[in-house]
């Protein structure tokens, strides 16, 4: 156990880092949405396009790795939809919602960091591979679901779609994916000087994106059902990664690693973005105190599920 913690418990730290150096007011809170950015479009964009452009193509895309992620998040997206729409009632945005909080994971923010504390070379190519999957499968259809109802007396699909759409090909994360598979194809090589100034920029992802989390739960108190919260964290923590495993017992051929990486990813707390997501539909505090409680269960819930399951 103490080897799980020694994986765990440096991701948790920093962000309790984060939300004491906040709280305390050492680090404005409005620097966060700056630091947020640069982790998005600089940090993070930086490390997988530089892992990607030194990879063999062959190897960066496993079809059953996306197909066992995938799957595992419809499964878990619709269980929750249906579970809060006929069980507790809810309107089918808000059991959307709740779908979306379920299936969506934080996986740039926490789950690329807890790969590069458990692997001493970190399988990128999976971490690339589930942000395709969570951006082109899981998100959309989430929110294609959710707006379709939500605008359901004046239905017009260019206005569901299309902003998704964009919100895809303009996510930095999606573009140094693509511009890493491409470069990898051709045979592309970066300078020493670039390749060396964006390996020193991609270092600082991990650590500034785990500040950012725990320095956006400060002022965050919990609101909403229990009950409801309780299903989305359950959802996502142990819901989501229990199916992976079923799924993965269907592929064994996959690469351990790549087991393991798929497990971390759908064990992970839900996105950061929720909140602001959930704000258009009127569920912004639930959302906030969902994320809240799961970020904090998900120090117990991921070390028992490393420390017995992978």
């Amino acid at each position: 156990m103490d080897a799980v913690l020694n994986i765990t418990a440096p991701i948790f730290f920093l962000i309790l880092l984060g939300y004491l150096v906040v709280r305390f007011e050492l680090l404005p809170a409005l620097s966060l949405p700056g630091l947020s950015r640069f982790v998005l479009y600089l940090a993070l964009p930086a490390l997988v396009f530089t892992k990607l452009l030194n990879m063999d193509l062959a190897k960066s895309i496993n079809i059953s790795y996306m197909a066992v992620y995938a799957g595992s998040g419809l499964i878990t997206l619709t269980t929750t939809i249906f579970v809060c729409r006929w069980f507790f009632k809810d309107n089918w945005v808000s059991s959307g919602v709740r779908g979306l909080g379920a299936t969506m994971p934080n996986s740039a923010f926490i789950g690329f960091p807890v790969l590069l504390q458990f692997f001493h070379h970190p399988p990128t190519q999976a971490f690339a591979m589930s942000i395709m999957v969570e951006n082109i499968i899981l998100m959309p259809l989430g929110l294609i679901f959710i707006e379709a109802l939500y605008g359901k007396n004046s239905m017009d699909g260019s206005r569901v779609v299309l902003p998704i759409l964009k919100r895809v090909i303009s996510n930095p994360i999606i573009l140094s994916v693509c511009a890493g598979l491409i470069g990898s194809s051709i045979g592309f090589s970066l300078p020493v000087f670039l390749s060396r100034g964006l390996d020193m920029l991609a270092l600082a992802s991990a650590p500034v994106a785990l500040i950012v989390i725990g320095g956006s739960l400060v002022g965050v108190s919990v609101k909403g059902s229990l009950k409801q919260i309780a299903l989305v964290a359950t959802g996502k923590l142990i819901f989501f990664p229990l199916v992976v495993m079923m799924l993965l017992s269907l592929t064994p051929n996959l690469p351990s690693e790549l087991k393991t990486a798929v497990i971390v990813f759908s064990a992970v707390s839900m996105f950061s973005i929720y909140p602001i997501i959930g704000d258009k539909y009127g569920e912004r505090s639930f959302c906030a105190s969902t994320l809240l409680i799961t970020t904090v269960a998900s120090f117990f819930t991921l070390s028992i599920i490393l420390r017995y399951f992978v």
